[in-house]
């Protein structure tokens, strides 16, 4: 399921990485250090965009079937044709109200979010993230987490 498109999304930005890596070895091309340390924020910055794209469909599937379920964690009325028009933020909201996800993961969530959404939404320097950059191994890391223990019904608090 997303599971193994994260996992392919984790593989493709491994390779990613070996191939800036033998582009400063070899000291080939016509790229400055500068220019070349600039793509290479800017093509990590859209591996995070893709990881949490993939968590925001993980997290609509996982309610389109829990619906199916005698014992969805969430408000059945609330989401029923909907799904796909609801606001991720209200998601993941929802996830702390129903206790599935702790404050911390839902801290965690809501700021990798809100880098995603800045850099998606063109990187408006007058309204920058409240964080600065973003590890692309711990956001992986936390999302892949949870991931996982929602797949196996495990309480993540």
């Amino acid at each position: 399921m997303n599971s193994d498109v994260l996992k392919k999304i984790k593989n493709r930005y491994s390779i990613f990485k070996e191939i800036f890596k033998t582009y400063r070895r070899t000291g080939r091309g016509v790229l400055s250090n500068d220019e070349v340390k600039e793509t290479q924020d800017m093509v990590e910055d859209l591996f995070v965009v893709e990881v949490f794209s993939c968590f925001e469909r993980f997290l609509r599937d996982t309610l389109q079937n829990c619906l199916h379920l005698e014992s969805c964690f969430f408000g059945r009325e609330e989401i029923k044709n909907h799904i796909e028009y609801l606001k991720i933020d209200d998601i993941i909201n929802a996830l702390k109200k129903e206790s599935i996800i702790d404050s911390t993961g839902i801290g965690y969530i809501k700021q990798i979010k809100q880098y995603r959404d800045w850099v998606a939404h063109g990187r408006n320097p007058q309204k920058p993230p409240p964080i600065k950059t973003v590890d692309f191994d711990k956001v992986f890391e936390i999302i892949e987490t949870i991931m996982e223990q929602m797949e196996k019904g495990d309480n993540l608090k």
